[in-house]
């Protein structure tokens, strides 16, 4: 095992052109992950993977290797590459290093146990590699969606001051139970970075509500006045109200307004006749 461990990393330079050639033939992407370049820097990490790792035990976790498949799918996931197209490297690989090694054999004269005691070591490294690949590939990309979730809920929230103690929220698309709590939690938490006294919560960008979110909305009416924040509503659908009178809600109790004007007249704003923009 070592003399072959030896002339992989010998070799490495041909083994992984031979990679490279056959792969580059075969690719349906014009992804920079899969240039020439990028495949035989791959490929003479791997090659050297393999060299260093013949040696350990067979049921032990090759830990460099897994670290090496797991910040390649990293790298991945960064330059879009698809998993798909990356996941075929791994038959060139195969193909040409067990090639090297039947021609090897017939130098060294390997009988069938040391051909299967090579397998057995040589294959696992390569599924090692190809598993930390996958899984690191498949988490950062939903570590990614994540974290753009929580940007998009950031920005679904714009709670905009108009003068002082008064702002607006506009509440623009489709709102789900986990959007709807969301914009409880922060509009009361800019509520009080903003000390506001009124705020104006615009649905007119809202189609449709199901209960559960009819609830939280004006949930969140009831909880602002707790603490001393006076609510209007502007540009209520028909669905949305039609849904809270299903739910008992009594909309007699709530400042509600056609439009953000008229919610702004009727606390004393009005438009300037005279022009003063220039």
């Amino acid at each position: 095992m070592n003399k072959l461990a030896e002339l992989l990393l010998g070799n490495k330079e041909k083994i992984a052109s031979e990679i490279v050639e056959l792969r580059m033939k075969d690719i349906t992407t014009d992804n920079d992950f899969f240039t020439e370049e990028s495949l035989k820097e791959r490929a003479l990490d791997m090659i050297t993977l393999i060299g260093d790792n013949l040696n350990c035990d067979v049921h032990s976790d090759i830990e460099e290797v897994v670290k090496w498949g797991s910040d390649k799918g990293k790298q991945a996931v960064v330059v879009e590459a698809p998993l798909s197209e990356a996941l075929r490297n791994t038959p060139y690989y195969r193909k040409v290093l067990w090639t090297y090694i039947a021609e090897l054999s017939k130098d060294e004269d390997f009988s069938k146990d040391e051909i299967i005691q090579i397998a057995n070591r040589l294959d696992p490294i390569l599924d090692q590699a190809v598993y930390g690949y996958s899984k690191s590939y498949v988490e950062y990309n939903i570590e990614i969606a994540m974290r753009y979730q929580d940007a998009l809920l950031e920005l679904s929230v714009p709670v905009v001051p108009l003068f002082e103690g008064i702002a607006v929220l506009p509440i623009i698309g489709d709102i789900d139970t986990n959007r709807a709590q969301h914009i409880t939690d922060k509009t009361i938490e800019r509520c009080e970075e903003l000390k506001l006294e009124r705020i104006i919560i615009d649905l007119s960008g809202v189609n449709i509500v199901d209960t559960m979110v009819a609830q939280h909305l004006f949930q969140l009416v009831k909880t602002l006045r707790l603490l001393g924040v006076k609510s209007a509503i502007t540009g209520i659908r028909s669905a949305v109200a039609i849904t809270a009178v299903n739910l008992g809600i009594e909309l007699n109790d709530l400042n509600i307004f056609t439009t953000l004007q008229q919610a702004l007249e009727a606390l004393g704003y009005k438009r300037v006749n005279e022009e003063t923009i220039h």
